[in-house]
C-alpha cells in the first residue's frame, strides 16, 4: 500500500559535490607547497601557479558548500525549486508526467536528472526566455537525497492528486 501524500514537502540538495572539490584541491595544495620545499627545480614557477589556481578552486568550493543550498519544494497547488527560479512557482497543470534522464556525454560519467515538459503557453515562454528548456525539456539537475526515479514517483503523485482534485472542484 502506497503511504499518503503530505500537504507539502521540502528537499534541501547534497552539496557533497564541493566538499570533495574542496578537500582534493586543498590537498594539491599541500603536495604541490610540499615539493616546492623539497626541491628547486626550474618548474618553481609553475608550481607556484598551479598552487595559486588550487588554492583558489579551495576557496571557491568552499564557498559553495557553506552557502550554496538548492531546494525544492512540493505542495498540493505545484512545486518551485532554486533550479527553476525564473519560472517561480509551477502548477502541476502546467506539466506533463515527470520521468528519470539519464544524461550521458562522452567520456564523462552520466547525470541522472529528472525531466519534465511545460505545457502552459507562458510557461514555456518564460522558460525559452530564461534558457531553461533544452529541446524542449526543463530537467531538475541537483540530487535532493533522493535518485532519480524515486524523485520522479513522487513528482508524479503530487501531480496525479491536484488533477484529481482540480477534476472534482470542477
Amino acid at each position: 500500500m502506497v503511504e499518503p501524500l503530505p500537504e507539502h514537502m521540502h528537499f534541501e540538495a547534497s552539496n557533497r559535490q564541493y566538499i570533495v572539490l574542496g578537500a582534493v584541491s586543498a590537498l594539491l595544495v599541500i603536495l604541490l607547497t610540499a615539493m616546492r620545499l623539497l626541491d628547486q627545480e626550474p618548474a618553481y614557477d609553475a608550481n607556484v601557479w598551479l598552487t595559486v589556481f588550487f588554492a583558489i578552486v579551495t576557496l571557491i568550493a568552499a564557498s559553495a558548500a557553506l552557502f550554496k543550498r538548492s531546494w525544492l519544494k512540493l505542495d498540493r497547488d505545484g512545486f518551485q525549486s532554486s533550479e527553476l527560479k525564473a519560472l517561480g512557482k509551477i502548477a502541476w497543470s502546467d506539466v506533463s508526467e515527470f520521468r528519470p534522464y539519464r544524461q550521458r556525454v562522452r567520456g564523462v560519467p552520466e547525470t541522472r536528472q529528472v525531466a519534465f515538459e511545460l505545457t502552459s503557453e507562458k510557461q514555456r515562454v518564460l522558460g525559452r526566455l530564461s534558457g531553461l528548456l533544452y529541446k524542449g525539456t526543463v530537467r531538475l539537475t541537483e540530487h535532493y537525497q533522493m535518485k532519480g526515479p524515486e524523485l520522479a514517483e513522487l513528482m508524479n503523485r503530487f501531480r496525479a492528486r491536484a488533477i484529481v482534485d482540480k477534476g472534482a472542484r470542477a
